[in-house]
């Protein structure tokens, strides 16, 4: 009995024993990690070992399920019955039953209750949010056309009204959360729909007051701190409708058939609406807030400028054009406080670079508008004497490269150009004009005042190329008129004489700016001397050899190479001094 306990009791360990390497062995395969136990550390140790077997290569099953948002079945669902229910309204309008005025409003309110639930719904699903606000575009954009296109229902008035409205709405709704892409689809909508009903209507005078009002509103929601993307939506259309207008309404060939004449002052109102709406954009937000100007900015500005400035003048023919040259100057004013006070810090690096070349190319602009070309020639003179004063206080690169264009300008308008011209290589002209003095005193004077600063050899010797070149050459021009003028009282003057004094003026002039240059360090003198010598070698082929005789040759080779031989060494010398 007692060995049959016995057996029965080790046939229970055995069993117990088997069942705990069962459990340890599942513990395994379900990657469950146990603690070895005392009686079987080794099996605890080398069971996963045991238990590990290489898995099967995955093989392809084909292409993913596509990930569809939460209940976006459901979303396009309702927006069916969205379009369902507007077709509805369609259908009773075309029955007669009621009056299509009324259901036009119903429609709208219809459309607009759409775009309220795409906001409320956005924040919690944007898939929904932007199907709904799709939805109400669908909705009043065919609305509209019909209404206006083909029912008649509304006036284009009344369609712009409702257009600028609606996207008023929905620039207030998305207002709290700062949304996107909701005022994204109800710009673009309007756009689309108010340049549609335009081709269509050809209604431009109150479409175009809804584009610039869309304009308007998202440039006053880009004001207040909202940022927006789409701001080149709005602008885009306004400037093609501005152009569009100015075109038709100006056209040389009157009015086409089919448009309402829109009178000078409407048409005014218009263009200065697109530039006070983008002007004013640019200077609240660059200006008042010290942001940063952006590439839109920058080009949205010039080309609503130059859209305003051509359809103003155009509407009245050029009469507006002392007007239109006071606002550059005023303009001009605002960009120069802009550029040497307002974005002094290194911060407004790029606000100051693109006020400097606005402040510039509207003060050129204005003096062209404003004055006659008696008064330009002073006024840009002192606008050039003036920038090299800023210059030598503020060391703005900016304002010395205005000193050089405001004199280029003044030469280009004065009688300067021509009278150089003659005395160096055509007809002797006798006394400059008062303008040839006015710009010779401002050349000396600017190039006094600013290369007199230490500069750079390398890198701003080069602004003052403009003043020197002018009074270099200036200058030999008058020599020439004035020593042919001695000269005619002595003995009779001829073709060949009047070649030889050019050149020998020429050849003094390089030598006087080569020794010049290398005596004060002034590498634009060295320059310009070697642009004397290129002038000379012109003058020698075109003139010498037509005009001149033997001896005039013989004396105007002479001086050129002369001066050929002497005048590298010269400036190698000065180079090499310290």
């Amino acid at each position: 009995m007692a060995q049959a306990l016995d057996g029965s009791a080790s046939d229970v360990e055995q069993l117990t024993e088997r069942l705990r390497d069962l459990e340890r062995r599942v513990a395994v395969l379900e990657h469950e990690p146990e603690k070895p136990t005392l009686a079987q550390p080794e099996l605890a140790a080398t069971a996963p070992t045991a238990l590990e077997r290489p898995r099967p290569p995955a093989t392809w099953r084909g292409f993913p399920a596509p990930e569809m948002p939460t209940g976006a079945v459901s979303v396009l669902g309702k927006a069916v019955l969205g379009i369902a229910g507007a077709y509805l309204l369609r259908a009773i309008a075309e029955s007669g039953a009621i009056p299509k005025l009324p259901v036009f409003f119903v429609a709208a309110l219809y459309a607009s209750f759409w775009m309220v639930w795409a906001v409320r719904t956005y924040t919690a699903n944007r898939f929904a949010g932007v199907t709904y606000a799709v939805t109400s575009a669908l909705i009043l954009s065919p609305l509209l056309w019909e209404s206006t296109a083909r029912f008649q229902v509304l006036s284009a008035a009344s369609t712009s009204v409702v257009l600028a409205a609606f996207v008023v709405l929905t620039m207030a709704l998305a207002w709290q959360h700062n949304l996107q892409m909701i005022p994204w689809v109800a710009t673009l909508a309007a756009v689309i729909t108010a340049l549609a009903l335009i081709i269509a209507t050809h209604e431009l005078v109150p479409l175009t007051t809804a584009l610039l009002t869309v304009a308007l509103v998202t440039e006053v929601t880009a004001c207040l701190g909202h940022r927006l993307s789409l701001r080149a939506v709005p602008a885009i259309a306004a400037d093609f409708a501005i152009w569009l207008l100015i075109d038709v309404m100006t056209s040389s060939e009157g009015v086409p058939e089919g448009y309402h004449v829109t009178g000078p002052t409407t048409l005014t109102l218009l263009c200065f609406a697109l530039l006070a709406i983008y002007g004013g954009s640019i200077g609240i937000r660059s200006f008042g807030l010290l942001h940063r100007v952006t590439i839109f900015e920058i080009g949205q500005g010039v080309l609503a400028f130059v859209l305003a400035s051509f359809g103003v003048m155009r509407a009245s023919h050029g009469s507006a054009a002392p007007a239109l040259g006071v606002l550059c100057l005023l303009l001009a004013a605002v960009c120069y406080w802009g550029a040497l006070s307002r974005f002094a810090d290194e911060a407004c690096a790029r606000n100051r670079r693109v006020c400097a070349t606005w402040a510039v190319a509207l003060l050129l602009a204005g003096s062209f508008l404003l004055f006659s070309a008696n008064l330009r020639v002073p006024f840009l003179c002192l606008g050039a004497v003036a920038a090299v004063y800023v210059y030598t206080h503020t060391r703005k690169l900016s304002t010395a490269i205005h000193a050089s264009l405001f004199l280029a300008a003044a030469t280009v308008v004065s009688a300067l150009p021509m009278y150089a011209g003659n005395a160096l290589a055509g007809t002797l002209p006798k006394a400059p004009a008062w303008g040839v003095w006015i710009v010779l005193f401002s050349a000396v004077l600017c190039y006094a005042i600013g290369a007199r600063e230490p500069e750079n050899q390398s890198s701003r010797r080069l602004l003052w190329v403009v003043p020197a070149i002018l009074v270099a050459f200036t200058a030999a021009a008058l020599a020439v008129v004035a020593v042919v003028w001695v000269a005619a009282g002595l003995l009779e003057i001829a073709a060949p004489h009047v070649s030889v004094v050019r050149t020998i003026v020429n050849c003094l002039l390089a030598l006087a700016l080569a020794f010049l240059g290398s005596r004060w360090k002034r590498l634009e003198l060295g320059w310009i001397a070697y642009a004397a010598v290129a002038f000379g070698t012109l003058k020698l082929l075109f003139e010498d050899l037509r005009f001149g005789n033997a001896a005039s040759l013989v004396v105007s080779l002479l001086f050129y190479g002369l001066i050929l031989i002497v005048l590298p060494p010269l400036m190698r010398r000065g180079q090499t001094q310290p």
